[in-house]
């Protein structure tokens, strides 16, 4: 089933991500305003009582109402395929995040577990367990955490239940009652609450990682591995672990013991440009805070700036004349630009070539080059300020001072520019130096001179760093 390009009012632009209930667009509708769009999979879809679950859960989410949740913006349980449209939060997971710049420093994890305990406080105050609160699921916003996802778990859980008999959540951060009884209610979110802290803080899952049913079984048997979470963090963390959904605690009391009082919270500022990074188990990557309050306010700095620019691939032989990870066009081009450079550059020959069978992104280590790969396409973001404009191809006038430019390159055609007002920083781990990435026929390497990418059917690519681009 080809990708929809419009559903509710919304125009939708590219793939955000996809997981076990849909796929998830980014979507502006015709004032402007960006959204979040999950369009629920053709299986669920296709179940009556999982759209009748679904109508109910998406009326009660529009009464949840917190700074640290993604407001519902429109959503249709009726339509085909179902589709629900939420706050479009510019912003990293904390998946994300933690796999790029290592564990969050003691008070980014004190504030989170504030913002996170008041925004499962509004979801259960409205009817609703969450029920897949996860790293993935939280959002690290410039102002705050956003909790996301909330409002279609529990159709799709009791559907998939009724199906299978499956546990439905994610292994490692799962409670014990949903493993051993598909018991489901506001306890077993203060659990997950208590692993995503315990991932903030050291990087790793409470439970450990590998085998979905060594981790259930450790879930249910053993006690969560806690080493590394600084006290008094610790405390209040293993109170929430605690496999007796009795003995845990409320979300006030979680709130309580994290915080000095009711203004106490995160807020604009809560991830400063001057975190101090904290030590790392050896086998972890060193934490850079640093880069990541930097890329969290790109969208004000840049968007004066001009600075962040697009480029996306497509090959001539691609059966997709849409590929969904390539924005599409959405003003005139120019005139092929004057100042690139034809070379004879090799295809990226790096002995240590990691293989992906979906789209994916990764962002170079320096944190000012961002890609995002599908099999036929490619598009990489790069966050600078300034540039020499003798470096840089002609825009077209309406890229001028606009919150990112794009280069857009089909077949054998020269690179033109185009607009787009979104970024793909955040949808991948570090790709480190001297290490490649590909996706179907796309090639992308990553060194300390910069990024270079190729399709290999056409032979067609570029390189950029913070200094010049080159297209071949």
């Amino acid at each position: 089933m080809p990708d929809p390009r419009t559903l509710g009012g919304f125009t939708l632009t590219r793939l955000l991500g996809e997981g076990g209930m849909g796929r998830v667009y980014l979507g502006r509708n015709r004032a402007g305003v960006q959204a979040a769009v999950k369009v629920v999979r053709a299986d669920l879809a296709g179940d009556p009582e999982f759209r009748a679950r679904f109508g109910h859960e998406i009326e009660a989410a529009t009464r949840v109402r917190s700074p640290y949740t993604a407001a519902l913006l429109a959503a249709d349980a009726a339509a085909d395929p179902p589709w629900m449209a939420t706050e479009y939060v510019p912003a990293p997971s904390l998946r994300d995040a933690v796999s790029l710049h290592g564990p969050m420093p003691p008070e980014q994890v004190r504030l989170l577990g504030v913002g996170l305990a008041d925004a499962l406080a509004a979801i259960h105050a409205a009817g609703i367990v969450h029920r897949d609160l996860k790293p993935a699921n939280v959002l690290l916003g410039p102002d705050g955490p956003r909790v996301i996802d909330f409002g279609i778990a529990r159709a799709a859980d009791a559907t998939m239940l009724t199906r299978t008999g499956a546990v439905v959540g994610t292994p490692g951060f799962i409670a014990p009652e949903q493993i051993t009884h598909a018991r489901s209610a506001p306890p077993g979110d203060v659990f997950a609450l208590g692993g995503v802290l315990a991932y903030a803080a050291t990087g790793r899952p409470p439970f450990g990682t590998g085998d979905v049913n060594a981790l259930l079984y450790r879930t249910v048997h053993a006690e969560p591995d806690l080493a590394g979470v600084p006290e008094p963090l610790a405390g209040i963390v293993r109170r929430c672990l605690d496999r007796d959904p009795e003995r845990r605690p409320s979300t006030a009391e979680v709130r309580a013991a994290l915080s000095a009082g009711p203004e106490d919270r995160p807020g604009a500022g809560w991830l400063p440009a001057t975190l101090t990074p904290t030590p790392t188990r050896p086998v972890v990557r060193e934490p850079r805070w640093r880069v990541l309050a930097a890329a969290v306010g790109v969208l004000v700095v840049l968007a004066l700036a001009g600075g962040v620019s697009y480029l996306a691939l497509r090959p001539t032989s691609s059966p997709d004349p849409t590929p969904t990870a390539a924005p599409p066009v959405t003003s005139a081009t120019t005139a092929p630009p004057t100042t690139t450079t034809t070379t004879t550059t090799a295809p990226p020959t790096t002995s240590d070539v990691q293989v992906a069978t979906e789209a994916t992104g990764f962002s170079s280590p320096s944190g000012n080059i961002a890609c995002y790969l599908s099999p036929n396409s490619v598009r990489c973001d790069i966050a600078q300020a300034t540039w020499d404009p003798s470096t840089v191809p002609n825009r077209p006038a309406g890229c001028q001072g606009v919150w990112g430019d794009a280069l857009e390159v089909t077949g054998s055609d020269r690179p033109d520019f185009v607009c787009h007002g979104d970024t793909v920083f955040g949808t991948g781990p570090i790709l480190d130096y001297g290490r490649s990435l590909r996706v179907g026929d796309v090639t992308c390497a990553s060194r300390q001179t910069g990024v270079e990418c190729r399709v290999g059917a056409s032979g067609h690519g570029f390189s950029l760093s913070r200094t010049t681009y080159q297209f071949f």
